[in-house]
């Protein structure tokens, strides 16, 4: 399996819900386009350019709910999808120690046992509402 399509299956399970603001997310990653991605020996970074019309006013935060382990290791591969300005900004890939490339092996999980978390914050006419519910 190739990083991108790897990554794909990542970003796909991170927004895999049909509430908002998954739906409004995933429209926007299905018309986003890679700008830049970043090997750093202990994960990856890639940012995205999305359409401006997609972007939802006032939001940003990001989801840190999707994990991976390797061929049954121990060691804990985390992604979080960080939204900027209301947009997709870049998903970034991270673990303690040397990040294995055989995507063949990775088990993709939810991190906090089936639920889905975010900490997405929308500004709305001067008032902050911070969501933070468990999705399912």
């Amino acid at each position: 399996m190739t990083h991108e399509y790897f990554e794909r299956k990542v970003m796909e399970m991170i927004l895999d819900s049909k509430e908002e603001p998954f739906t409004s997310l995933s429209k926007q990653y299905a018309n986003a386009s890679v700008v830049e991605r970043k090997f750093t020996g202990c994960g990856f970074t890639t940012h995205f350019n999305v359409p401006d019309a997609l972007a939802i006013d006032g939001m940003h935060g990001n989801i840190l709910d999707v994990n991976a382990r390797f061929n049954g290791s121990e060691v804990l591969y985390m992604f979080v999808l960080f939204v900027r300005n209301g947009k997709i900004n870049f998903l970034d890939g991270v673990t303690c120690d040397e990040w294995k490339y055989n995507y063949d092996e990775a088990i993709l999980e939810y991190a906090f046992e089936g639920k889905r978390k975010h900490e997405l914050t929308v500004e709305i006419m001067n008032r902050v509402e911070i969501e933070k519910k468990p999705h399912l």
